[in-house]
């Protein structure tokens, strides 16, 4: 995941100096997958460019965001882009015992992390 997200903010310059809206949506969308995978906002914000009171800032801003249509339709993009599937997606997707043991143990480890 981390190579994707990395491959992503290369090939669309979100590590560099430009501050449009689409671009600031997309970083916080990343902080915020970052941030839920486990990293940290020094990590992240290395990834980006940032500071990591800068990242900080944009995971906690991310929830009220998430009220703005323009945001949501970035958000889907930059998902979509990535290819991250959500846990329903994941569930949906399994046909055997092994994969189930799989995703669990993925979600133990994910609830470590938090």
């Amino acid at each position: 995941m981390k190579e994707r997200i990395i491959q992503y903010i290369e090939t669309r310059g979100l590590d560099r100096a430009k501050r449009t809206r689409e671009v600031n949506y997309k970083r916080i969308v990343l902080a915020y997958i970052l941030r839920e995978e486990g990293y940290t906002f020094k990590v992240i914000g290395d990834m980006l460019s940032r500071n990591h009171a800068s990242v900080l800032n944009m995971v906690k801003n991310y929830k009220v965001l998430k009220s703005y249509s323009d945001f949501r339709s970035i958000e889907k993009e930059v998902i979509s882009d990535l290819q991250i599937k959500t846990l329903e997606e994941k569930v949906l997707e399994i046909s055997s015992i092994e994969e189930l043991d799989k995703l669990k143990e993925e979600i133990k480890e994910k609830l470590l992390v938090e």
